[in-house]
């Protein structure tokens, strides 16, 4: 009853001690779903910023195109007037001017190779200016690629993060709700266990007022006395010690092996008196003897590995007994170190 209780307060504890890890575990959720909140609120800002990164990088390229085709409509006017000026055989100004017919004429080629010249400088400019724009736009366009790649590295990063906190918190929480179900389940069985206990415990308790009141009653003791059957108590000492060495069988009841209460049944019944199988049962038959009247052949009983009497032997005299015990038959002393403080109560079966 005792260790039933034990149980059960270590049980309820156990029950707490989960309840308070489950509000911890509550409280740690909440920090979890605050971190997830915003972790997901970083992958749609990142998700946010990678679009708009794409809608820029859409844009240098469009611009990128327009200027590569620009560029090339430059060189190929640039060509045109090169290929021109070439094959009209212009391959000078000076020769161009060495060639007017009048100062009219001179003023017009001089003003027409102003006007080329000065459109060519245009164009080469142009040229030039859109070869650098293409060249910063490129730089550009490389450097946004690489954002987009490092956006897109951060949102999986971000991802996994989530899916691995969703999985934590959930993996905690589901072992917390077995610990208190496996607790409530095991302190139910415990209190059945306590009420049932308790319930043999009340009819023990009956049972032993009934065997108190038999036991103060002289007739019921005379008459019990009466009864005993007769045995050369001498003869059968010497008869059990005869078995000394014969190992130990757990249930055993024959020569090739005894527990404790096989024996003793065992070596009675040769002298024909019929006891009980158990220790337990043979420590309810026959009367009760006090330690300091103990006789030969009496049943020695001993609380050892169980409550009641699970252990018992036979009295030899001179606080010895024969019993079957874990080394096999031998005589051990009643009252030393380990059975002393074991013993709990004597039967005479039978009388010499």
């Amino acid at each position: 009853m005792a260790q039933l209780q034990a149980e059960a307060n270590q049980t309820n504890q156990s029950m707490t001690f989960a309840k308070t890890q489950v509000v911890t575990l509550q409280q740690k959720i909440g920090q979890y779903q605050r971190s997830l909140a915003n972790i997901k609120g970083a992958l749609n800002t990142n998700l946010a910023q990678t679009q708009l990164t794409e809608k820029q990088l859409w844009r240098l390229d469009t611009g990128i195109r327009l200027d590569e085709q620009h560029l090339a409509q430059c060189k190929h006017s640039l060509r045109t007037q090169l290929r021109v000026m070439y094959e009209s055989g212009r391959v000078s100004y000076l020769s161009v001017l060495l060639q007017s017919t009048n100062w009219e004429d001179f003023l017009s080629r001089l003003y027409m190779l102003i006007t080329i010249a000065k459109a060519d400088h245009q164009l080469e400019n142009r040229v030039l200016a859109l070869k650098q724009s293409l060249l910063v736009q490129h730089r550009a366009k490389l450097a946004v690629y690489d954002k987009l790649v490092n956006q897109h590295s951060e949102f999986l990063v971000l991802q996994q993060a989530d899916q691995l906190m969703e999985a934590q918190k959930q993996q905690m929480l589901n072992q917390a709700t077995q610990n208190i179900q496996s607790d409530t389940v095991k302190h139910g069985l415990l209190e059945s266990q306590i009420q049932l206990t308790q319930s043999q415990i009340k009819q023990i308790e009956q049972e032993t007022a009934q065997a108190q009141s038999l036991v103060q009653n002289t007739t019921y003791i005379a008459q019990t006395e009466k009864n005993l059957p007769t045995v050369n108590l001498q003869a059968l000492l010497k008869y059990a010690e005869s078995y000394m060495g014969t190992p130990y069988v757990w249930g055993g009841t024959s020569p090739s092996g005894f527990d404790c209460s096989g024996f003793t049944q065992y070596v009675y019944a040769h002298f024909g008196v019929n006891l009980y199988r158990t220790s337990e049962e043979q420590f309810a038959e026959g009367l009760s003897v006090p330690q300091n009247q103990l006789s030969l052949g009496d049943l020695v009983f001993f609380s050892t590995y169980a409550p009641g009497a699970s252990h018992e032997g036979i009295y030899i005299g001179n606080n010895l007994m024969v019993d079957a015990q874990d080394f096999g038959v031998s005589i051990d002393n009643i009252t030393n170190s380990y059975w002393g403080p074991k013993y709990i109560g004597a039967r005479q079966v039978a009388r010499g």
